[in-house]
């Protein structure tokens, strides 16, 4: 929240870079997946992990057309961004 402050994620004026920003383009989408695989793992629950790959592909699909939009959005600057990046992990 506090790499993101003030800029409205519908609509952002502006590239959010710092803080998880820095080492994944989607924190917030793998945080969602290994809270899954968490409790998934906690609680036993076969039907929670059995719908972490269909959770997964959708989640990946709506990243893709967002990643489009900021492209589109933020152009040459997204590039550099999505090259230093990763889309999920850090890169070495």
């Amino acid at each position: 929240m506090r790499a993101a402050r003030t800029t409205d994620l519908s609509s952002p004026d502006r590239l959010v870079t710092s803080g998880p920003y820095a080492l994944s383009r989607n924190p917030m989408y793998v945080g969602w997946a290994l809270m899954q695989l968490g409790i998934g793992l906690i609680t036993g629950s076969g039907w929670v992990l059995a719908t972490l790959p269909a959770v997964g592909a959708g989640l990946h699909r709506d990243v893709v057309r967002e990643e489009r939009r900021l492209q589109e959005s933020f152009g040459d600057e997204y590039e550099r961004y999505s090259e230093r990046v990763g889309r999920y992990l850090p890169r070495r």
